[in-house]
């Protein structure tokens, strides 16, 4: 019967605090790395604030190389074999969604900015398949309205000199402390 699959009341009430605030280390983690990344990376602001329609595929780039949560633990639920390691059942395992983003096998020159990559979004960043976030959408939205209003409202950002561009100590997210940034009004 589909509602004996239906969430309890307390199952739902249990969710909704993870559903309020889910996406806000991990969106400020995107808009920071976004940032950082467009100030180091040679010409890229320049590229963004004339051709607007190129923050799409930045960000999933953004996505790809500083992904905000570098992976999930999963259970294994059935004997497997990944990559010629056996992984019983019951085992636990941490998918690591920074590794799988850099993977040769999967992305050509994977440590660098690629705008014309095709298939952007094949990224793990968001996870996958049944486990993908559900709030991917929205932080794609709420990081490329960020990056068009910091553009359209300056004329020139850079980097301040002190930053030293440590990130936040944790297994499982990926966060710059803070990041300085001087800017040019427009």
């Amino acid at each position: 019967e589909a509602d004996s699959e239906a969430l309890s009341h307390r199952e739902i009430v249990s969710i909704l605090p993870q559903l309020l605030t889910a996406g806000n280390e991990t969106t400020t983690s995107l808009l920071s790395s976004a940032v950082m990344l467009m100030l180091q990376t040679p010409g890229m602001q320049r590229q963004l604030r004339e051709n607007p329609q190129r923050i799409d595929p930045f960000i999933e780039e953004v996505l790809r190389l500083e992904s905000p949560l570098m992976g999930h633990f999963r259970l294994v639920k059935r004997d497997t074999q990944v990559g010629g390691t056996d992984l019983p059942a019951g085992s636990r395992v941490m998918l690591l969604w920074a590794s799988a983003n850099r993977d040769e096998a999967a992305f050509t020159s994977p440590d660098a900015i690629d705008l014309d990559r095709s298939r952007h979004q094949l990224h793990t960043a968001f996870g996958y398949g049944l486990h993908l976030c559900i709030g991917a959408a929205l932080a794609r939205m709420e990081a490329r309205i960020a990056l068009e209003t910091l553009l359209a409202r300056s004329r020139e950002l850079s980097l301040a000199p002190d930053n030293d561009f440590r990130h936040v100590p944790s297994l499982m997210v990926r966060g710059l402390r803070r990041l300085s940034l001087v800017i040019e009004p427009a």
